[in-house]
Formats: structure tokens, sequence, C-alpha cells
């Protein structure tokens, strides 16, 4: 069932805004606007930080105007998952009248939930404001609301006298160095199967580093990372919810929900299965294949979520990658460079295209043809520009699992090699290493140090670079320092 988005419309001018614009700005304005977005009962808003706290009992008071958005099918546990991604964006110490304000942050939340934003004339009204004599008026009086005490850069309500109330209601929001219940990450170490990776594939090359290779604990001993866990009965929950909505009075509608109950149930035991090997019939593949072609692009996540998951099973993994004439992997590359996914749906996208590294087979799709690997390269690098640290960890574990295998046959790769290179060096020189997600940094510096590892011309290019490595040196996360360590005795 859909979840209405609204938004709370607040007047920070108290009323000046209308009083007074006309005569000095030569134009009528209603208000200085503060949002916040209303969803699965609760109020979020960018103050000193990303806050919440139960409608209509925020600092702000009443608001003036209150707008129905629409209804989304994201699930509450997505939409945290998003707003862990967006806490360094929107801190308190970055936040910026014109580019980084509140309706920035219910502008983001909207195009997440809906893939439209809020009314452009509240977004816009700063710039046009701001530049007048009545803008710098009003802009200490704005400045110092934003700055009021007790107003944290953590997440969590703000009305102490709610505090307690609201905690039995609703859970706090993860961190950002962790994840949701509905997907962790983990690296994995793919059990034995005939389609096995089995050893880190520069792990032999004979080249200078082999002699050192006992040092490169990180480099060397890492296999691909990939996105095992889910949720699967909140999954397929929702993917019925969507299934009721797609097959509504379609003709032989029982006939189509007869036969969705018995193939869900069949994916549901699969992908519960612990057996990698655990068979699963080419009809319920491509009746599932069915559904990813079909389905309005609003209602694909939890088919992604499912394709995800079946990517870590043998017989589902070989039956999407070896088959030539099967196109859904090759589809969703594209739907990934069109860059028109809804935001959901890209961040399960990248994960999916993860998973494919869980066997041979899926590591050949994505290298042996040419344009599968150079959307995957152009997607990675344009994506790791993302201010959602969510989507860019996933970014980030894909430039990674790309990494393993881009530059160990030099004369087929070396131009996507040095793509990469170029990009990941640009991304961790600019970083803000004090205030990113460590695992980001991790799977970037790591990446970094096994494109490098036995490829002569990557090493010479990251010297010309002149990458600071003291930035990452000193650390606190000991693992990060130990790699920094082992990608500078690469370089000597």
């Amino acid at each position: 069932m859909g979840q209405k988005v609204k938004l709370h419309v607040y007047d920070l001018s108290r009323g000046m805004a209308k009083t007074f614009s006309l005569p000095l700005l030569g134009k009528q304005i209603d208000a200085i606007y503060h949002t916040s977005i209303v969803i699965y009962g609760t109020e979020w808003y960018f103050g000193g930080g990303i806050l919440r706290d139960i409608p209509f009992q925020t600092p702000h008071g009443q608001p003036f105007e209150i707008l129905e958005l629409g209804e989304t099918e994201i699930p509450k546990e997505l939409f945290e998952e998003f707003l862990s991604g967006q806490t360094d964006r929107f801190r308190m110490d970055k936040y910026h009248l014109l580019e980084n304000n509140c309706n920035h942050f219910t502008n983001e939340c909207s195009n997440f939930l809906l893939g439209v934003g809020i009314p452009s004339h509240i977004v816009d009204l700063p710039n046009e404001v701001m530049s007048t004599p009545f803008g710098a008026m009003l802009q200490p009086m704005i400045n110092n609301f934003f700055s009021q005490q007790g107003w944290g850069n953590a997440m969590g309500p703000v009305n102490q006298q709610q505090q307690q109330q609201q905690q039995q209601q609703q859970k706090q929001l993860p961190n950002t160095t962790t994840t949701t219940t509905t997907t962790t990450t983990t690296t994995t170490i793919i059990k034995n199967n005939n389609n096995k990776v089995e050893n880190h594939p520069k792990s032999n090359i004979k080249h200078k580093h082999y002699n050192i290779s006992n040092k490169l604990q990180l480099i060397l001993n890492s296999k691909a990372v990939l996105f095992e866990k889910s949720e699967v009965e909140a999954v397929f929950n929702k993917l019925k919810e969507f299934v009721n909505k797609e097959f509504k009075d379609k003709e032989n509608e029982q006939l189509l929900f007869n036969q969705y109950e018995k193939e869900s149930n069949q994916l549901k035991q699969i992908i519960k299965s612990s057996d990698v090997n655990i068979p699963i019939s080419n009809e319920t593949l491509k009746y599932f294949d069915g559904l990813l072609l079909t389905f309005s692009d609003h209602h694909q996540f939890p088919l992604l979520e499912i394709l995800r998951m079946l990517l870590l099973k043998n017989q589902s993994n070989q039956y999407y990658t070896l088959n030539q004439n099967n196109q859904i992997i090759s589809n969703i590359l594209l739907k990934i460079q069109s860059k028109k996914l809804s935001k959901p749906s890209e961040l399960l996208s990248f994960r999916v295209i993860n998973n494919c590294f869980f066997s041979k087979s899926g590591i050949n799709y994505l290298f042996n043809n040419n344009n599968n690997l150079n959307i995957v390269i152009e997607s990675t690098i344009d994506a790791l520009h993302s201010m959602d640290k969510i989507l860019k960890r996933a970014v980030s574990t894909l430039a990674y699992n790309l990494s393993i295998h881009l530059s160990v046959d030099n004369s087929n790769h070396q131009e996507q090699s040095i793509s990469l290179l170029g990009a990941i060096e640009h991304i961790l020189s600019e970083s803000d290493f004090l205030n990113e997600d460590p695992e980001i940094s991790f799977r970037l510096l790591m990446a970094l140090g096994t494109l490098i590892y036995c490829n002569d011309d990557l090493v010479e290019i990251l010297k010309t670079l002149d990458f600071d490595f003291n930035k990452y040196l000193n650390s606190k996360e000991l693992k990060i320092s130990q790699l920094i360590k082992e990608i500078q005795s690469l370089l000597l």
C-alpha cells in the first residue's frame, strides 16, 4: 500500500515577506520558505543536521501550507537508508542559505520518494530574495534561526519532552558507517563450485611486486565484495503489493495471480536456502524475467533485490551471465547509463552488478564484452561523485571489484584501468576524509592499490599525480593506515 508524502511549508519571516516584499522587491512574495517532508508518521527536516519529529510538533510551529506531493511505494527502511547516506551533506556546518538549505533537503527526499522535486518556486526563492536589500535585512534573522541552542548535528527528535514517546514509536536512524536491515554488505569468499573464483587473479603474476607480496596482506588477500543479506519476507511482501497493482483489471487477472503465487513461492525458497547449488527451473527464471521486463520503474526495486540474491546461486547466476540471449543484466547496465532510474532503482542496480562478481561467468559477462565493461566503468566513475553515501558505498565496492580483474591483462584493459585510477585518485584527493564514510575510503584505496599492483604504467601515473598519502596515513582506522603503507611500498 502506498504511503502519502506531504510537504509542510513554514514562513521564516513570520509574515514580514508578505507585508514588505512588494515595496522592497517590487513583487509580492508570500513567505521565506522552510519545508519539511512528512511520511511514515514522521516529519523530517534539515536543521542542525537531519532531524525528525512528530508531525506538527517541531520548533517551527504550525505550517502555513501543507502540500500533498503524491504517494510512494518506497518502504521506510529504504528511505532511512537513503537518509543515512545524506548525513554528510546535510550537516549544520555545511548549511548554506542559497545552495544547501532545508528546501534542498526536502527536494532530495521528494526526488528519492517520488521521482520529482518539490515546487520550484520554493527551491528557487532564496536566490531571488537574497540579492535584494530586503534579503540582506532578513539574512541575520534566518541565520540565527538555524543556530539556536539545542540544534545538534545528530539525527533524532528535537523536542525533549517528546523524546521518550518518539523512541517508542520509531527507531533511530543508523549511523552512516552501518547498514540497515534491508541489506548489508559482506566480504565473501566464494564457496566451492564449478564456477568459482578461487584466488586473487594477480596473486601469481611474475613481477617485481611479487617479491614483496608477503607484505601485501590487505591488497592480495581480499576477494570480491558482494551484497549478500536481505529481508526476504519484507521484499516479497512489497512485491505482492506491486503485483496486485500491475495485474489489476488485466485479462485473466486471477490466472495471473495464481501463477505469481506458485512461482514466487519457488523463488522465496531458493533465496532463503543457504545452498548455492540449489536447483531452479528455467521456467521460474523466465517467469521472473517477465516481471522485470514489464513492471514499471517505481515497482522495480523488490525485483532488483530478488535478482541480486539470485546472482548468489550458481544455477541462476549462470542463467543470467552465460546465456548470451538473456539481456536482463545488459538492460540494467543501459538503464544505469541513461541516468533516468529512480534513486532506489539506481542503488539496487549497482548492487546487482556487484553480485555478478560471484562467479567466473559473471566476471566474464562484464569483461569479455567491451560495451558492457565500458558502461560499467563510465557509470562507476560518474556515480563516485554522488553525495549519497549509501549509493557511493555500492559504487566504491564496484570500483574495487573491477580493479581486481581490470589490469590482469594490460593489453586489453589498460585504457579503462587508467580512467578508473584517475577517477579514484581524484575522489580520494578531493574528499573530506574526516567526514567521509571510512568504508568508502577503504574500498577506494583498496581499488587504487589493486590497480597498480603488477602494473608499471599505473604505478608511474599514480606517482605523477602526487597523491597525498599523509591525508590517510594517520587515519584512526588501522586498516586504512596499513593499506596506505602497502600502496606506498608498491611505488618504491
